[in-house]
């Protein structure tokens, strides 16, 4: 169990065993609400409306099939930060 301090701005810091164990990132947003007593976050995808409107670019689909049969539609921001460091590095060795 992990015990937290309500700051000056009411703001309380997710322990990172809660938050790796959540898939929790930074940025990611958390509905708050009062269950039977408790404070309750749970995680939430805001969707924007124009996505209904708008039909996705055949472009942007065909990048996020091909992302879904690799299994990378599921990464965490922590693990696309890691990618990307990693293909900077390789690039930085070639030059």
């Amino acid at each position: 169990m992990s015990i937290v301090t309500v700051k000056d701005k009411y703001q309380v810091v997710i322990p990172q065993s809660v938050r790796q164990q959540l898939g929790i990132n930074r940025g990611d947003m958390l509905e708050a609400k009062v269950e039977r007593g408790k404070l309750v976050y749970t995680p939430k995808v805001l969707i924007d409306r124009l996505r209904e409107i708008a039909p996705t670019p055949p472009a942007l689909k065909a990048i996020q099939e091909d992302a879904k049969r690799k299994g990378t539609d599921k990464l965490t921001m922590r693990q696309i930060d890691a990618e990307v460091a990693a293909v900077r590095r390789r690039s930085r060795k070639k030059k």
